[in-house]
């Protein structure tokens, strides 16, 4: 839990020192004005140690509570762990990133505290910290798809979840179309996939779904949003980007079974 401790003007530390609480601190190193330093725990190396700057002791915060996994970032770690793991599925709370002197393209990496040291030459920064100076939105990286774990024998893809109405908007869909007379779907798989989705699909994500669950939401957004203009009008942003994403996982899903790799 976030609990502050020797909290006083220009210093806060995070959690008791000594303790398995504890993870670092933030300070501001300017007399008349502001400039906060934030330090962080290192269990590996028993060390608290520089790890980045911010303008405000919020945002100092921000950035230590992130890194501590204390606070979720809305990105997640892109190293690809295994084939039965897929790509990490932790929070990413920090970014390496180079410049390519060939290209003189930004390349940059979403890592999570334990995949940290991962490229460990080129620049390091705090999400937001990287987020608020070059931009960065949850869906980059990862070109082609992300793949998540195995379930049960069966490859899952990840699909982002950064908006409290998505998943009600995605359950909603599902119900409609089960309860039209007209039949949504194709194969009684995808209306068994959309009975158990449309009670069990959590409100937080990620979401790690199959090939199945990718095209029967696919289908019905699809479907719902062709059959009624004046929605997709109104359509929120929100709604556009889960629905962009479960198309793009799709998508993505459709061609590696061409390629027969999964």
């Amino acid at each position: 839990m976030n609990n502050w401790t020797d909290t006083r003007e220009g210093f806060a530390r995070l959690g008791a020192e000594y303790t398995p609480d504890y993870r670092g601190y933030v300070i501001n190193v300017l007399d008349g004005g502001e400039e906060w330093y934030v330090y962080a725990w290192n269990e590996r190396t028993g060390v608290t140690a520089y790890l980045a700057r911010a303008a405000t002791e919020n945002a100092a915060r921000e950035i230590l509570e992130t890194h501590a996994g204390l606070r979720r970032s809305g990105y997640l770690c892109e190293v690809f762990a295994s084939d039965s793991v897929g790509h990490c599925p932790e929070d990413a709370t920090g970014v390496r990133w180079t410049d390519s002197k060939r290209s003189g393209e930004r390349v940059r990496v979403l890592l999570c505290p334990h995949h940290g040291e991962v490229f460990d030459d080129w620049t390091w920064s705090p999400i937001s910290q990287y987020r608020d100076e070059w931009g960065i939105a949850p869906e980059e990286g990862i070109t082609g798809g992300r793949l998540g774990p195995l379930r049960e024998g069966e490859q899952t893809w990840v699909v982002l979840v950064d908006n409290t109405c998505q998943a009600p908007y995605v359950r909603n869909t599902l119900r409609r179309a089960l309860a039209k007379i007209e039949p949504t779907w194709s194969s009684s798989d995808y209306v068994s996939a959309a009975r158990w989705l449309a009670s069990n699909l959590p409100d937080d994500g990620p979401w790690y779904l199959t090939r199945t669950e990718l095209h029967t939401i696919r289908i019905a957004v699809e479907r719902r949003r062709s059959r009624y203009p004046a929605h997709r009008a109104a359509a929120t942003a929100a709604t556009d980007a889960i629905a962009a994403r479960i198309t793009e996982a799709s998508e993505h899903a459709i061609r590696r079974r061409q390629q027969g790799l999964s």
